[in-house]
């Protein structure tokens, strides 16, 4: 044997165990990451079968929890627009009772003017979204709820225009957002009259109807918007100032109903969480691996790996007569 053919002889072997080595180091990093045998169908050996359905299981578990983070994400908004509204309303009934109480005009005006800023700051915020879903749209969540205040003032005032009497408009503006087939539900209102999620909350509800026409007519109140149907004194004023009153209580209820689904959700999600602890716990018994012990093992197989190179090393200029000796 000449020192070539045993120069190639040994290097031969070595390289296959460097090979082998470096397969080995492969599996025993990625088994020191991720807590998980590398090989798992042949560490398994026939149990295969039961890993599988742990890790669907799992799947499955996580797939409902995003599920419940998305549910809970929508009525955390919904929640907050609800409290904004409250405290955009707040105040106004009882400064423009004291306002006429006192017979100050330009106070009234001054309320009358926040309570139009109210109404435009409200339907802006009703016509919030989560991604491109519209949240009090019902199901028809690509179109925002509402329109813009101006279009809804123009209709009331449209209203007046063609109303005999005080007593008229404010009849005609009841029929508008109470009646079914009023211009509240029929024009004004882009979104369903009912909706398939049951976490949607709609804005078509009489609360928000009460709190628009409340709204809407103290903002006509001002003197600047030559409405007189609307002014202090009128049905329709006084009607508003009790309806707007009476909507911050039906969005309380409303509020109330979103709260009870947030606990709901909380509930499915504890269980969800204790359901991801068992099915874990489950599939590391048959087939997690310890880390500490892969990591040891990953030290042990890249000291060989570097003894193996060096070995290489030396092998590469090994002669006959060398290796005689």
């Amino acid at each position: 044997m000449n020192s070539i053919s045993l120069n190639g002889f040994l290097n031969a072997s070595t390289l296959n165990s460097v090979s082998t080595l470096k397969d080995r180091i492969a599996a025993s990093a990625q088994e020191a990451t991720s807590g998980l045998q590398s090989d798992l169908v042949g560490h398994l050996n026939g149990r295969i079968d039961r890993a599988l359905l742990s890790d669907q299981a799992m799947k499955d578990n996580a797939a409902d929890q995003a599920r419940i983070d998305l549910r809970n994400i929508r009525l955390d908004i919904t929640d907050n627009t609800l409290t904004s509204l409250r405290d955009l309303t707040g105040g106004l009934t009882l400064e423009m009772q004291s306002a006429i109480g006192v017979s100050d005009v330009p106070r009234q005006n001054a309320v009358a003017a926040e309570a139009k800023e109210a109404l435009t700051e409200a339907l802006s915020r009703l016509n919030v979204r989560h991604g491109e879903r519209f949240l009090f749209s019902g199901d028809a969540t690509a179109p925002p709820p509402f329109g813009d205040a101006e279009t809804l003032l123009l209709d009331l005032t449209n209203i007046g225009l063609a109303a005999v009497d005080e007593a008229d408009f404010a009849a005609q503006v009841q029929a508008y957002f109470d009646d079914p087939a009023g211009g509240f539900q029929t024009t004004f209102y882009q979104g369903t009259q009912t909706a398939s999620d049951a976490d949607a909350v709609l804005a078509n509800q009489s609360g928000f109807a009460e709190m628009f026409q409340g709204l809407a007519i103290l903002a006509l109140s001002n003197t600047s918007e030559n409405q007189p149907f609307a002014q202090v004194g009128t049905p329709a004023l006084d009607q508003a100032l009790s309806r707007l009153e009476g909507a911050r209580t039906a969005l309380v209820d409303i509020q109330a109903g979103v709260g009870i689904r947030q606990s709901s959700l909380q509930d499915q999600q504890s269980l969800l969480e204790r359901e991801e602890t068992l099915l874990s716990a489950a599939f590391l018994e048959l087939a997690g691996k310890d880390q500490y012990e892969a990591a040891t093992e990953l030290r042990e197989l890249e000291a060989n790996l570097e003894a193996s190179y060096l070995l290489t090393s030396r092998l590469s200029n090994l002669s006959l007569l060398n290796y005689l000796r």
